[in-house]
């Protein structure tokens, strides 16, 4: 076991072959998932009427046979032998992963079945020779293994064998430059909607991958809201940039196009899965819509980032987001936002660079005064669209997202206080 982990992704250009055996092994991912799952069904249906009859008896036992193992499901499914052997290992775990999640976390549905949708993804694990790694003591377990780089620019995978590859040179440079004995993991091989393809990088390793940044002993609280991204306990704000509302335009003209061909090719009695025109239009449209989630990621990254930097204490809002989009005035705006991703990217920044990230209870944090606690009620609760109001108690005049950023920080300074844990702050 490794105390610390990191995930590396980069892009990787593999040729028309190698894209056929991506493409082969993520569908037959996504093949033992469904098939377990309709397994998994049925076997449910058949343990009420197995009692009553032989026939559901034997039915029963032969899938549980069948399908109790990897070993067992390559034997019923022959075709999985010319596949990548960890790939089935790994549809096991997720589709047991996804059971877990379903008994653990409230709102989370039972496993379902796993739609195509021109993407492939599949899991694979790398296995090295022996206990003892016989390399260069500064490339120490990245250069052995069934995964292993073998320069900077190439990458050997199981089956796919040597791949190009292009990423940040900064962080790869970084890593294949470490002293310290460093493991590659599971290995996630992805290929999009575009047809680019992108390989992810478990790593672990005893020495961190990042270094602290310098203590600044102030903290922050965060309101994220609609009327811009966000704005702190110190009145500074952040616009938000509205990536899918400046792109709406041209998405909507690339999906009617999309419309038409799909149309044309049903009066035409063609399958639109094998129609030029069709897939001609339908990739103009994912790369509009790649493009919009590039900008927007890229943006959150950039201000969780500085964020983390300016500051040794975080606080934000555990917004439930699922919960927000159901509100479907609002929906398009909050997920255009992108708050979630925002605030799993401020946690693991803050925790890879020494600082605190908390997520406090966001209740009554707007409608709650900063000044004297007062919260308010009935005929002076704060609406939506109410930017500014003053206290009926104390007098006080706010700011409606300056004061609940305030509050917000007092949560979390609170519970840090609870916990314990000694609070520096100049």
């Amino acid at each position: 076991d490794y105390m610390f982990h990191m995930g590396l992704q980069m892009r990787v250009y593999p040729s028309d072959r190698q894209k056929a055996m991506i493409r082969m092994n993520g569908g037959a991912s996504r093949f033992v998932y469904n098939r377990l799952v309709a397994v998994h069904n049925e076997m449910f249906r058949l343990r009420k009427s197995a009692s009553l009859s032989p026939t559901d008896t034997e039915r029963l036992a032969y899938l549980a046979s069948a399908y109790g193992d990897a070993k067992s499901i390559k034997n019923a499914i022959p075709f999985l032998w010319d596949c990548d052997s960890d790939m089935v290992l790994h549809a096991i775990m997720n589709y047991k992963r996804a059971w877990n999640q379903f008994r653990k976390v409230k709102g989370t549905s039972i496993p379902t079945f796993h739609k195509f949708d021109n993407t492939y993804c599949y899991q694979t694990s790398n296995h090295y020779a022996g206990k003892k790694l016989n390399t260069i003591p500064h490339v120490v377990g990245l250069y052995e293994g069934s995964v292993r780089f073998t320069d900077r620019n190439h990458l050997v995978l199981p089956m796919l064998g040597t791949i190009r590859m292009k990423g940040s040179r900064k962080l790869i440079d970084a890593l294949l430059n470490r002293v310290a004995e460093t493991r590659i993991g599971t290995v996630a091989i992805r290929m999009d909607t575009c047809g680019d393809c992108y390989i992810s990088l478990a790593l672990a390793s005893d020495e961190p991958f990042h270094t602290a940044y310098v203590r600044t002993g102030r903290a922050a609280g965060m309101d994220l809201n609609l009327s811009n991204f966000l704005m702190d306990s110190d009145g500074c704000v952040i616009e938000s940039p509205r990536y899918l509302k400046q792109a709406e335009k041209k998405l909507r003209k690339a999906q009617r196009v999309l419309s038409r061909k799909y149309e044309a090719a049903s009066r035409d009695g063609r399958d639109y899965r094998v129609c030029r025109n069709y897939q001609e239009a339908r990739l103009r449209l994912a790369k509009c819509h790649r493009h919009v989630a590039n900008q927007r990621l890229d943006f959150i990254r950039c201000t969780a980032d500085k964020e983390v930097k300016s500051h040794d204490y975080l606080f934000a809002e555990d917004l439930k987001v699922r919960n927000l989009k159901k509100n479907h005035k609002l929906a398009k705006a909050i997920s255009d936002s992108g708050w979630r991703t925002f605030l799993t990217e401020l946690q693991n920044t803050a925790s890879k660079r020494g600082k605190t990230c908390l997520l406090v209870d966001p209740r009554n944090t707007t409608q709650t005064c900063s000044s004297c606690g007062c919260v308010m009620s009935d005929d002076n609760r704060i609406v939506l669209g109410q930017e500014e109001w003053a206290c009926p108690i104390c007098g006080t005049h706010h700011v409606r997202d300056h004061n609940a950023a305030i509050n917000i920080k007092n949560a979390g300074l609170a519970l840090l206080q609870e916990s314990g844990i000694a609070i520096d702050i100049r």
